[in-house]
């Protein structure tokens, strides 16, 4: 390639992880979800990866993926533009979609000097093809209009099976969370989880779509419910997909396939808690026989570990035993 060539087309390269922008809006109002959607877009999620509080009860929460590469290639890189930003805008709880594309410039609208015409890559029809095609509004306006609709009126779906608090950072209260049940026995979870699975190409490494026509899974997800203008509102935290395979004679061995909780409820013991109840319900459960895990990362295995210690310590395992490790750790 030549020198001039390669130089040019390296400064029209762009990281895909940096340039996609996922975010979970919440809020009363049309009006104050359009500010808050305008005033997001002209900041980085390094930088401001909290709610934003605005007029109207609006809030943002921004965050980037890990993985890129099952939709715009291994190497994760998009050619073509300067000041890309690819937006991905959630409804918080029921998953209505926004997929916006914005740059300074692109490549193939420039004039040039150079012997070849460069051509910018498309990074729109990629990203389709993995959203729930019903889910994706047309524009802000519609998806602000859905947004403000569903903050009161989303209701999870499924069968509610556990609820707990954790102590909010900010006010210090305690912050209700629910786990419900559900199965694609029924239309209306199988369109939801369409909109849910697009996340699983972002942050579980080889994760590939279920077979939603298949009635043996089962999928657990984890909602934060908080209380917006007198009402319930609720948002996505994390979710689980578990298939049950047979077990000689008469039983089930349940699989975890994929276990995610959103960046922004990382590291706040979400996962801990979604794992326990799922261990329990298999433990008490009489048709189950035990309890797999489909390919761990390092992080579940981690996870997964001090919760397996944690019971075996309060079933009085150790009891006869000296452990190296103070239960504290655990």
């Amino acid at each position: 390639m030549d020198a001039a060539l390669a130089a040019t087309a390296s400064q029209w390269a762009a990281e895909a992880n940096s340039a996609v922008f996922i975010q979970l809006v919440s809020g009363e109002t049309v009006e104050g979800v359009l500010r808050a959607l305008d005033t997001d877009l002209s900041q980085d999620a390094d930088e401001e990866d909290e709610d934003e509080e605005e007029e109207g009860g609006a809030d943002v929460i921004q965050f980037h993926p890990t993985f890129t590469y099952p939709i715009y290639g291994e190497h994760e890189r998009v050619f073509g533009y300067k000041g890309l930003r690819i937006s991905l805008s959630y409804a918080a709880g029921s998953l209505a979609t926004y997929f916006d594309v914005k740059y300074q410039k692109r490549i193939d609208q420039m004039e040039t000097s150079l012997p070849v015409q460069l051509r910018a890559d498309d990074v729109d029809t990629p990203m389709r093809k993995v959203l729930s095609s019903a889910a994706l509004c047309a524009t802000k306006a519609e998806f602000a209009k859905r947004v403000a609709r569903d903050t009161h009126e989303f209701r999870p779906l499924g069968r509610k099976v556990h609820e707990y608090t954790r102590e909010s950072e900010e006010s210090g209260e305690g912050v209700v969370y629910e786990i419900y049940e559900s199965d694609f026995v029924g239309g209306e979870f199988r369109e939801y989880h369409r909109r849910m699975q697009t996340l699983v190409l972002f942050y579980i490494e080889g994760a590939q779509f279920i077979d939603d026509s298949d009635d043996r899974w089962r999928v657990f997800t984890v909602f934060e419910r908080l209380v917006i203008g007198g009402m319930a509102s609720y948002t996505l935290v994390g979710f689980c997909t578990m298939y049950q395979f047979f077990s000689w004679p008469d039983r089930k061995r349940p699989r975890i396939s994929q276990f995610l909780v959103l960046p922004p409820f990382q590291g706040q013991g979400h996962g801990s808690e979604l794992y326990r109840y799922i261990y329990q319900a298999v433990l008490h459960n009489a048709e189950y026989a035990d309890l797999t895990v489909e390919d761990p990362s390092e992080a579940f295995d981690d996870m997964r570990d001090r919760n397996d210690m944690r019971y075996l310590i309060q079933q009085g395992a150790f009891a006869d035993l000296d452990i190296p490790v103070s239960p504290a750790v655990l």
